[in-house]
């Protein structure tokens, strides 16, 4: 029999997205790979029409064709090295709106445990 798995609050999933904001914001999380996570938190944080948030749902929408994480070993190096570059570009592309989003969402969503 397994372990009972953590029940988590809608207050615990905005934990979630605020940390991911921070961490979009210091450098540790690209800013698509934050923008995956971010559009996972949306429903059940119950933040699906933020402003803020929809800037991370088109951030996804607009590079759900760049690999990250663990299927990049299924493309060709070629290819990645290709796709690595349009990712860079994308993300500098938006990275005043991403961080103008970060710092909404934490403005509005960061409360003191």
């Amino acid at each position: 029999m397994s372990a009972p798995q953590q029940i988590k609050t809608m207050e615990d999933r905005r934990r979630e997205m605020v940390r991911v904001a921070r961490e979009i914001l210091n450098g540790r999380i690209g800013i698509v790979a934050g923008a995956r996570q971010m559009t996972g938190l949306r429903f059940p944080s119950k933040l699906e029409k933020d402003e803020a948030m929809l800037v991370f749902v088109g951030i996804d929408s607009e590079s759900d064709h760049l690999p990250l994480g663990d299927v990049r070993r299924h493309w060709d190096e070629e290819v990645l090295k290709t796709k690595d570059e349009e990712l860079r570009r994308f993300e500098l592309s938006m990275k005043e709106q991403a961080f103008r989003a970060c710092e909404n969402l934490i403005a509005k969503y960061d409360r003191p445990n």
